[in-house]
């Protein structure tokens, strides 16, 4: 049937491919109409199955919005050159202008699937994945779309048989030669915690002082978390700048284990302004003024409904040292106010911190890494309300032998409650992770992975969070389409 058809349209050349015709013998044409019926063909079902999985995000968030949490915030300029991007091989290039659509399966063990040491229970699970991906770029605009939602099917506990979702937009727009505005958006929906699966790709610079807590885990079924924010800038001359920045970070929790302490519920904004320096071709200095306000509710060590004010001002310093390598430096005070603790807290509601912290990240043509340090007053991941993070992480990507590469990323933090009076409790974690990935013929890509976290609480504070647990996981993901848009 498929065949007289491309037979039909053989003879009758399609009145388009004129032009073509007069400069092509007559059996290239034929070729060349054979090829264009297919393309149109799969194009279509690629788009109409591209603007399914658009649908899903929606549909998917207002059905289980009462649970949530997760992931991290997009990036945005605050500390110098210091911005946090996707690492990458020296030269690596980025797939702009097209829509892209793929499909994949994993299978993955599980050895403590409710992170609970005390009720220690493991399963294998098989999980359906896809990534719809959507990239711009033009003179004054710079436009990235991704939404990977997945499913997985857990042999035992089929109460994480539920529809995931992970999504980030980030937009960047010149105005005029002088402005230009930018937002982002990253939004989180999980059941359980699936590594393997879910993880960001490894990012190079310092992280933000308004994101998420990354490092600490808590006990929970289902998270969302949620982070946008709107920049804009002002290029006073070639060398200095303006920028206004807003963001909104929200997350909840859903399900928690019995027995355990009720977790704190965030959501709050922040908002700064940041005046930028090019000193040299390759040296840029900033100063940011940062306002962040956070409630946290939901929990009860801390109050029920605890307020959490913090004003930071931080000198930068960012400088690409070699063509290689990029050097991030940043420190100063913050002043943080708690409103709304108890009695036995309200000695000791506001306080003065030093923040800072620095990232290194080489980038040569078969290794990338990145390393990175900060102390923080931030959000303690839902087991507290603000504490003091102090985190350590690492990244490596390298090429090896035979088309493929590994990626290898871990670190430790410690979520530190001795903001309030008489609470010396604290929450540390190591976690780390490698990667094994290889391209396979027809655009497909095979992976192999591991997973681990250990977390441990101390102190006087009843916080049951102690647990180890390790991923193992293997699967394969095919492009399905990828469709260029524009030049």
């Amino acid at each position: 049937m498929r065949g007289g058809g491309r037979s039909r349209n053989a003879d009758r050349p399609d009145p388009r491919l004129d032009m073509l015709t007069k400069k092509l013998a007559r059996e290239n044409v034929v070729a060349d109409q054979k090829h264009t019926s297919f393309l149109r063909s799969d194009s279509l079902w690629a788009l109409i199955f591209s603007m399914a999985l658009v649908a899903l995000l929606p549909l998917g968030a207002a059905a289980q919005t009462p649970s949530s949490s997760a992931p991290a915030a997009a990036p945005v300029t605050l500390f110098g050159s210091g911005v946090q991007t996707p690492l990458r091989f020296a030269g690596e290039s980025t797939a702009d202008n097209q829509v892209s659509l793929s499909m994949g399966a994993s299978f993955f063990y599980d050895d403590n699937v409710l992170s609970n040491n005390a009720d220690r229970l493991s399963d294998e699970a098989i999980a359906f994945t896809s990534h719809l991906g959507v990239a711009r770029q033009t003179e004054n605009l710079t436009f990235s779309f991704d939404y990977t939602p997945y499913f997985p099917i857990y042999m035992h506990l089929d109460q994480f048989d539920r529809l995931n979702h992970l999504a980030a937009l980030n937009m960047a727009y010149r105005l005029s030669s002088h402005f230009s505005v930018g937002v982002f958006d990253t939004i989180s929906y999980q059941n359980g915690f699936n590594a393997s699966i879910s993880e960001q790709p490894i990012t190079s610079g310092p992280g933000l002082p308004t994101a998420l807590n990354q490092t600490i885990s808590p006990y929970t079924i289902r998270t969302l978390a949620n982070s946008s924010g709107l920049n804009l800038t002002y290029g006073m001359s070639k060398r200095m700048s303006l920028t206004f920045t807003g963001e909104y970070n929200e997350r909840k929790f859903g399900s928690q284990g019995e027995g355990n302490q009720p977790l704190y519920n965030s959501n709050g904004g922040s908002g700064g302004v940041e005046f930028q320096y090019r000193v040299t071709e390759h040296t840029n200095i900033g100063i940011l003024i940062l306002h962040q306000d956070t409630t946290y509710q939901g929990g009860n060590i801390f109050g029920s409904r605890v307020r959490a004010q913090t004003e930071s001002a931080l000198v930068s310093v960012g400088s690409r040292l070699a063509p290689t390598v990029t050097l991030t430096v940043y420190g100063g005070p913050q002043y943080v106010h708690l409103l709304g603790l108890g009695a036995s807290e309200a000695g000791i509601s506001q306080q003065w911190q030093p923040t800072g912290g620095a990232s290194i990240t080489k980038e040569v043509r078969k290794t990338a890494l990145d390393l990175s340090f900060q102390r923080a007053v931030s959000d303690g991941g839902g087991l507290y309300t603000s504490v003091i993070n102090t985190s350590g992480t690492f990244g490596v990507r390298r090429r090896l032998a035979g088309k493929w590469e590994a990626s290898l990323h871990g670190g430790g933090g410690e979520a530190d409650a001795s903001l309030f009076q008489l609470a010396n409790g604290k929450t540390e974690a190591l976690l780390g992770g490698i990667d094994f990935s290889r391209p396979v013929r027809g655009g497909g890509l095979l992976h192999i992975s591991y997973d681990t976290t250990h977390q441990v609480s101390k102190g006087t504070l009843p916080i049951s969070s102690d647990y180890d647990r390790n991923q193992v996981s293997i699967g394969f993901d095919f492009r399905v389409k990828a469709l260029p848009w524009g030049q």
